[in-house]
């Protein structure tokens, strides 16, 4: 029941990345147990719409992330999100939140999944509001494997710890939110993100992103711009990364890549304006990029997300890597995130000051370009929303 509403009855949606994942996880235990153990409340299912109803008014329906921008007019009760990682937090944000709008929903999200997106999904940004009491109607609790040995096979278990790389082990069994052992950019997969670019790419745009350096190295990334807006793909196609280099020469360096690339938008290091308004004399469209490490961090993070299935049914991403940004390529896998002092087994919200020179450059030009990736909103008013690996 819902005080105020007109019908009675609880209305329930299941939000899952994809239909295919939706019935391979769901689907024959939930049509087992309506048969079974629910059978007395007279569930009828609608295999096309994949929709329960009722006699009471209460219905659950499936909805997919692929397909949850055209369901903007529903309405509902409670959202049970299940491998939340998979989904992009702006389809909460701006299509699920409006679900509650009536006076008499009940405002539930039940959030849950595996922490593929590390410290930048939908799973730990949930958590996160429950564990820190940054949000009073928001609760939380973490789950491993060994929570539940009615369910989880201890031999299974242990035989997926001896054989299973240790991150993944620690991502997929433990729900280690920095499995990778603090890699900022645990997303970063070298055999998936780095490829040369296809041999019909066409550019929309270039972007330059711009670390100053002399004793640390200093940096100038290159990037290719397909599509537009926040759905853009980025591709990293040459780096410039050099130690002990003066200011000639990098000036230097800034008309060559001007020249090749003479409508490219460039983005520096804001602690060198002197710097910068000699480059802007050479001709070059140059800013001050935008310094928020955090925002920034999150911005490259969301690009480098493994979206599930593209035009060709293979995982894509809104970022890569030629091979030849070796030092880039590198920094990616040392780039992290500072352990507690007091206590070694903890990782810290702050990262290292160092490896972070390439990492700072392709921070400057995609935080600048882009904007922020999909931001967290207010908690639901008289809701709850609860997170759990």
């Amino acid at each position: 029941m819902r005080p105020g509403a007109v019908r009675p009855g609880v209305r329930i949606v299941l939000l899952m990345p994809t239909l295919e994942q939706a019935k391979k996880v769901h689907a024959t235990l939930m049509l087992a147990e309506l048969e079974s153990d629910w059978a007395c409340l007279g569930g009828k299912v609608d295999r096309t719409q994949w929709r329960v109803t009722f006699p009471g008014g209460s219905w659950i329906q499936w909805v997919t992330a692929e397909r949850a921008k055209n369901i903007r007019g529903l309405r509902c009760d409670v959202v049970c999100v299940d491998e939340a990682d998979d989904i992009d937090p702006e389809i909460l944000d701006a299509i699920v939140v409006p679900w509650f709008s009536e006076p008499h929903s009940l405002r539930i999200v039940l959030v849950g999944g595996t922490p593929t997106r590390g410290r930048y999904g939908l799973l730990y940004r949930t958590h996160a509001r429950g564990r820190d009491n940054a949000f009073p109607d928001h609760h939380t609790f973490h789950a491993s494997c060994y929570d539940f040995p009615a369910y989880v096979d201890p031999k299974a278990i242990e035989k997926a710890r001896r054989e299973t790389p240790e991150a993944l082990f620690k991502r997929e069994w433990l729900c280690d939110f920095d499995a990778a052992e603090g890699l900022v950019y645990s997303l970063f997969d070298e055999a998936f993100h780095v490829r040369e670019p296809h041999r019909d790419a066409a550019w929309n745009e270039y972007l330059i992103g711009v670390d100053h350096g002399y004793e640390d190295p200093g940096v100038m990334l290159v990037a290719g711009v397909a599509g537009g807006g926040r759905d853009a793909t980025v591709h990293l196609l040459s780096e410039v990364y050099e130690q002990h280099k003066t200011e000639s020469w990098w000036l230097d360096q800034a008309a060559v890549l001007h020249r090749a690339h003479p409508g490219a938008r460039w983005y520096a290091d804001p602690s060198r304006p002197d710097r910068i308004e000699a480059m802007r004399r050479l001709g070059l469209r140059i800013e001050s990029a935008q310094n928020a490490i955090e925002g920034g961090v999150g911005s490259v993070a969301d690009k480098l997300v493994k979206r599930p299935s593209g035009p060709t049914g293979e995982p894509w991403s809104r970022l890569y890597v030629s091979p030849g940004c070796i030092n880039t390529i590198r920094e990616f896998g040392l780039y992290r995130r500072k352990r507690d002092p007091r206590n070694r087994e903890r990782i810290l919200d702050d990262i290292e000051d160092k490896n972070n020179h390439a990492m700072d450059a392709l921070r400057y030009l995609i935080f600048s370009r882009f904007g922020a990736a999909a931001s967290s909103v207010s908690s639901f008013d008289g809701g709850a929303d609860f997170g759990w690996g």
